[in-house]
């Protein structure tokens, strides 16, 4: 799965500067650029963009999501003196280990809960905390973003570990990744099947891989999950070859590194099952549908 910023012009993040254009980090994980801040030990980045001395450049700037995932909160945090909208999206595992990604005090959700999203996707907005709840401003326009290699974010989209009364930084690092780190070193990781364009079927069309030959090379494969109601799995990447059966919404498989793109669908081989060598449909080409996702549905 590849990941960007989640702020800057598309050919800012397609650079894989971190972070992208003018934005800088207002705040720092750990408060590292500011030891004095109020809020306690800091859990993300405060992104801010100024511009020729205009700190509010950044006002209802657009923010992106980071990588591929579901989204699993996009609401007001009913308090209304803290957070003001909050996103919270599920990337599924990265490094073995669940990741999330939050994007707080924002304007204009563009996302529901439930909904697939791609890395890239406008999901909303910089805002300023204001709300439906509380029309005025709480803070000058940044994006509060964060990172979380635990599940912390989908029990508490609201987390906050570190209140101006604690400054224990392990409570922090128990959930937390310097995001700022963590995309510098995370362009590219475990994802989709590479879809090679073309209309072969045979195992040669599938993407070179440096990876040595293993005897049971499933449980280091990602885990994909059927998302759609049914899908049928095939002998061949193609809807007209032999069908082999089906798996129902929720069912788990592991697939090849390598893809086929045909029929305007990209297609995975599958590995380690009683359906080992045979052909399920992922998604669209266009990436307008996915029936399979390494984000176990809800």
């Amino acid at each position: 799965m590849k990941f960007q910023a989640p702020i800057g012009t598309e050919e800012e993040r397609n650079s894989g500067k971190i972070w992208p254009g003018g934005w800088t980090d207002a705040t720092g994980f750990l408060n590292a650029k500011a030891p004095g801040y109020a809020y306690g030990i800091h859990t993300g980045a405060d992104l801010n963009l100024n511009v020729a001395g205009n700190w509010d450049a950044d006002r209802l700037a657009p923010v992106y999501s980071i990588g591929d995932g579901i989204v699993t909160y996009a609401q007001t945090w009913p308090n209304p003196n803290y957070w003001g909208n909050i996103i919270v999206i599920d990337h599924g595992m990265v490094d073995g280990k669940p990741l999330y990604s939050r994007y707080a005090h924002v304007a204009n959700i563009r996302v529901r809960p439930g909904e697939v999203v791609k890395m890239g996707q406008q999901i909303c907005q910089v805002g300023d905390g204001s709300s439906a709840i509380r029309p005025k401003a709480m803070f000058p326009f940044h994006l509060h973003f964060d990172i979380s290699y635990t599940k912390i974010l989908r029990e508490q989209p609201q987390n906050w570990p570190a209140p101006s009364t604690n400054k224990n930084k392990a409570l922090v690092i128990e959930h937390y990744v310097d995001p700022e780190k963590w995309l510098k070193e995370h362009h590219t990781v475990e994802s989709l099947p590479k879809a090679i364009s073309g209309n072969t079927t045979s195992s040669e069309s599938e993407a070179p891989t440096n990876t040595p030959p293993r005897s049971n090379i499933a449980p280091s494969l990602p885990t994909w999950y059927v998302i759609a109601p049914e899908v049928t799995i095939y002998k061949q990447p193609n809807t007209t070859s032999q069908k082999s059966g089906s798996l129902s919404r929720g069912k788990q498989i592991f697939m090849s590194t390598g893809g086929v793109r045909n029929q305007g669908m990209d297609w995975g081989k599958i590995v380690g099952s009683t359906f080992e060598g045979d052909w399920v449909a992922i998604r669209k080409s266009d990436q307008s549908e996915s029936y399979l996702s390494t984000n176990r549905p809800q």
